[in-house]
């Protein structure tokens, strides 16, 4: 893995651990500010690496780990994986989340699409806006940073970082 190091809040992409697949270790390309030594704060949601949302401040050590979140930037990471979205609803979305929720559409890349979206929106304005847009289309949603044990797909014991 290649980090790219630079002056200290000067942006730089970012090679962040994601899983593994047959031929190795997986890693999602993210823009940030370089802060110090192997810690950078995020300036987009990730679309495929997990507990990592906009504003988090991490570090990166083992190249085959996760990131650590050192602080929580106060943004929810959606995640929503489909074949394909229409640009209608694509742009309804990014359209949405930013005058309603004041988040951000981060990411888009065929059907997987990254949003971040501030928690003081609450959850249930949050679940709200989404499950509506399930309504419509017929795609999941999922929250990408609120569980505790991400790896494990059957626990969802949550962080609840978000109540503090």
């Amino acid at each position: 893995m290649e980090l790219r190091i630079g002056v200290e809040n000067e942006c730089c992409l970012i090679n962040v651990y994601a899983g593994k697949n047959d031929s190795g270790p997986v890693y999602e390309e993210l823009p940030a500010k370089y802060i110090e030594g192997d810690i950078y704060k995020l300036l987009a949601s990730p679309g495929l690496a997990l507990n990592l949302a906009k504003g988090d401040v991490i570090r990166i050590g083992d190249a085959g780990r996760p990131a650590d979140v050192l602080e929580r930037g106060g943004n929810f990471c959606i995640q929503i994986y489909t074949d394909e979205v229409s640009n209608d609803e694509i742009e309804r979305l990014r359209s949405g989340v930013s005058q309603e929720l004041g988040g951000s559409l981060d990411g888009v890349n065929g059907g997987s699409l990254a949003l971040s979206v501030p928690s003081s929106n609450g959850v249930e304005a949050i679940n709200q806006f989404f499950d509506d847009f399930k309504m419509r289309t017929g795609i999941e949603w999922y929250y990408a940073n609120i569980y505790k044990n991400f790896d494990d797909h059957n626990d969802e014991t949550l962080l609840n970082w978000w109540m503090h």
